[in-house]
């Protein structure tokens, strides 16, 4: 059961959905305690297009906030932005509870107090230990405070991508390779086509099924991403 303090803490008024990303940036930046099962809730209220564009502007939004000496850091939220972006396409059973705790996990990552050491460059300021949320914003101030600060981010262990998850986008990936459509496209695009229309014949990114069925074909809709349709192998690129 989500509480009325936490809708009022995301700026969602009853009925309405949960669509914007400051809604988002505010679910995963609020200091309000929040279980894992009424996060998932909240996640489930949102349409998937508009979660995967609030997952992918979150992600490109705090990556701003990263140390231009922390490459690892760098390198790994963007993997993990990759990683929830693929996994918010697919929010059915199963995969949607992965998601989701993928997602909660990272939170607790985010906000978890007192693991980043930020230590002033000059003498005389103050030493401070802060969650990595609250680290970020202080290196996207410093053009403003005109104070800069040594990050120290060893304190701060962001937990590995659950392999099941990691085995789901390698399927999926798996079918783009073949030029197959997601399960529930496949349900019915075969009652729409002609009836002496090979599957086989389907070549991903030429093959033009709006003519036959007036349909879209999936790497323009978004199902399929045309520059990056297969990746041969997911953990070198994702680590």
């Amino acid at each position: 059961m989500i509480s009325e303090e936490l809708l009022r803490e995301l700026d969602i008024e009853e009925g309405e959905p949960f669509a914007y990303f400051e809604q988002f940036a505010s679910l995963m930046e609020t200091p309000l305690e929040i279980d894992d099962s009424t996060f998932t809730e909240l996640l489930m209220m949102a349409d998937r297009e508009a979660l995967t564009d609030m997952v992918s502007s979150f992600f490109e939004d705090i990556i701003k906030g990263v140390p231009d000496d922390n490459m690892e850091l760098y390198r790994s939220l963007e993997s993990r932005r990759t990683v929830l972006e693929a996994l918010s396409r697919r929010l059915d059973g199963r995969d949607a509870r992965f998601f989701a705790d993928e997602l909660y996990n990272f939170r607790e990552w985010f906000l978890a107090p007192e693991t980043v050491l930020c230590t002033p460059e000059e003498t005389g300021g103050r030493l401070r230990s802060l969650s990595p949320c609250e680290a970020m914003i202080l290196y996207r101030e410093e053009p403003f405070s005109g104070i800069k600060y040594d990050y120290d981010f060893s304190g701060a262990e962001l937990q590995d991508i659950d392999e099941h998850a990691l085995s789901l986008i390698e399927e999926w990936s798996g079918e783009a390779e073949s030029g197959y459509w997601m399960d529930d496209e496949l349900e019915y695009l075969p009652d729409e086509l002609p009836a002496d229309f090979d599957l086989s014949d389907y070549v991903p990114g030429e093959t033009d099924f709006s003519e036959l069925t007036g349909r879209i074909d999936p790497y323009r809709d978004g199902l399929i991403d045309r520059d990056h349709p297969v990746i041969d192998d997911l953990e070198d690129y994702l680590f």
